[in-house]
């Protein structure tokens, strides 16, 4: 039993469970019901008995009323509490045995066969305890009843056949008490069996939902008739045909269509398509419904069909996503084979610049010179993107570091140095690689001075500490990133110029996303009085 798992036999010594106290409970009920009928059951014995029983009435009625009134008290007490159920049974069983058998004495002895309410008491005994207590009243009841003919004999009410009478009923007594004794524990093996695969099979269902309605695909259970039983987050995102999950589904109808769910005998297909509309044009989803087999596993005719959906769109983007990472690879091994011809392109031109007078040509040798450090530009972005790994984070002093990112850009662009403004309002460190700092930093003030004014302040760089926590902010007082380009803002060679690459504010956001910081823009309105930034949120320090 143990290999399997399966519980160890019960032992009411050591139990104190809910279903112990509740037969102690409905024991305590029985009790009220027996004394409520011998008080009931005194008068017509009063009545009715025999001239040689030595019926003693008005102590039978005082011993009545006492236990009737027992019984009511050990009722509230029947429940857990700060004493243990063994010692709370053994006490009311322990009155049961002394009240019943004061109250057989006083009705008349074994022969007014009320010796028979000895096996209530018993019986609970048998159940609540262990065998070995259970036979331990069954013997002191049995002593009692044997006593108590006895005493009787000896006074002559009784012959000796009586004596041999009470000596019978105790061993029925202790019989009956190994019985109940064995059915109870077995019944109680049966029933933590019975609540410890309850609690397994409801630990599997959690989980099974669980992992269920996390994933990415939807699950639909239909029932034997075609009604909906469950369906998973995923399946609700599908069948809503709207940006979120939504209490209408109008896509369940469709795949009921798709499906033949109310006619199964018709042999739906698997693996069948259909489309639901969204809120807005070209907005809806294409679905791939596939339906599991159960009643083929399980060997029933009529059980739950579970259908899988799959979304096609969800499915095109990562192929299309797989495309890209393809092309990036292919790209960056292109790249990398340009770059030395293209050096040597660039070398002979410098060589044949040298010996060059006509005017003409010089300029045809710079329209050279200028595409290829256009080319060379193109082929550096596309390898820092290849080779971008985890950066190295680590504590940098902003001021110092923001004045020489700022020099560097100065003498880059020739541009005059007021054009440039840093605010620095706190000094706290910025968690961050150094050389991925600089370079988007780099790439942010370059775009900046493209697209801001010549006045003196144009383009500020600013570190503050905000209620949303630190940010180092790229602002220019340009026109701004019109609305319909900002979705594409990150997105790779996605460019408004016509000599742009497209990768700068990709490549930025990659770098920052290696160092754990958030690089976001904020249109026009915003940060008055400058008309547009690109903010960078960087992680806080480890240890802050």
């Amino acid at each position: 039993m143990s290999g399997r798992g399966d519980p160890a036999p019960a032992d009411p010594d050591r139990d104190d469970s809910w279903a112990h106290w509740r037969s102690l409970k409905y024991f305590a009920l029985a009790r009220i019901v027996v004394a409520s009928v011998l008080l009931a059951y005194a008068p017509a014995l009063l009545g009715n008995r025999e001239p040689s029983m030595a019926f003693e009435g008005p102590r039978f009625l005082v011993l009545t009323g006492g236990y009737l009134l027992l019984a009511g008290l050990f009722l509230p007490l029947s429940r857990p509490g700060r004493v243990g159920l063994q010692t709370v049974a053994a006490i009311q069983i322990a009155v049961d045995l002394v009240a019943l058998s004061l109250l057989i004495d006083a009705g008349g002895g074994l022969r007014s066969g009320l010796a028979v309410l000895l096996i209530l008491p018993n019986a609970g005994a048998a159940i609540l305890m262990t065998a070995r207590r259970a036979l331990f009243f069954a013997a002191i009841s049995a002593l009692m009843l044997v006593t108590m003919s006895g005493v009787h004999w000896f006074r002559g009410d009784v012959d000796e056949a009586a004596v041999a009478q009470a000596g019978v009923m105790g061993a029925a007594l202790m019989a009956i008490v190994v019985v109940v004794n064995w059915l109870a524990v077995r019944l109680d093996t049966q029933q933590r069996l019975a609540d410890q695969r309850g609690a397994e099979l409801r630990r599997q269902l959690a989980i099974t939902e669980a992992v269920i309605s996390e994933l990415p695909e939807g699950v639909v259970v239909f029932s034997d008739q075609g009604d909906p039983r469950a369906i998973n987050r995923s399946a609700r995102l599908m069948l809503s045909g709207l940006a979120g999950p939504e209490a209408s589904l109008p896509g369940l109808p469709l795949l009921r269509a798709a499906l033949g769910t109310r006619d199964r005998g018709a042999g739906a297909q698997d693996g069948v398509e259909f489309s639901v509309p969204g809120a807005s044009a070209g907005a809806g989803r294409r679905i791939r419904a596939r339906r599991l087999r159960i009643a083929d596993r399980v060997g029933e005719g009529h059980v739950d069909q579970v259908v899988i959906l799959e979304d096609l769109n969800r499915v095109e983007q990562r192929a299309q996503q797989l495309k890209l990472a393809s092309m990036g690879r292919l790209s960056a091994s292109i790249a990398h084979e340009i770059r030395n011809p293209l050096s040597a392109i660039r070398h002979a031109n410098g060589l044949l610049g040298e010996g060059l007078e006509s005017p003409q040509q010089q300029r045809f040798s710079s329209i050279i010179e200028g595409n290829c450090l256009r080319i060379d530009r193109i082929i550096e972005d596309v390898l820092s993107i290849s080779r971008r790994g985890a950066g190295t984070p680590q504590a940098l002093g902003v001021r110092p570091f923001v004045e020489s990112v700022m020099l560097d850009v100065l003498a880059q662009t020739g541009t005059p140095s007021n054009r440039i403004e840093a605010h620095i309002d706190c000094e706290d460190t910025i968690w961050f690689d150094e050389g991925n700092l600089r370079q988007v930093l780099v790439n942010l003030l370059g775009n900046a001075l493209r697209h801001a004014s010549e006045h003196p302040g144009a383009v500020r760089l600013e570190w503050a500490m905000t209620d949303e926590g630190p940010m180092l902010r790229v602002c220019d007082d340009g026109p701004g990133v019109p609305q319909a380009h900002r979705a594409q803002l990150f997105e790779p060679f996605f460019t408004t110029e016509s000599r742009g690459t497209g990768l700068g504010l990709y490549l930025a956001r990659e770098l920052c996303a290696a160092n754990g910081a958030n690089l976001r823009y904020r249109p026009k309105g915003d940060n008055p009085p400058m008309s547009s930034a690109f903010i960078i949120e960087p992680q806080a320090t480890p240890g802050r």
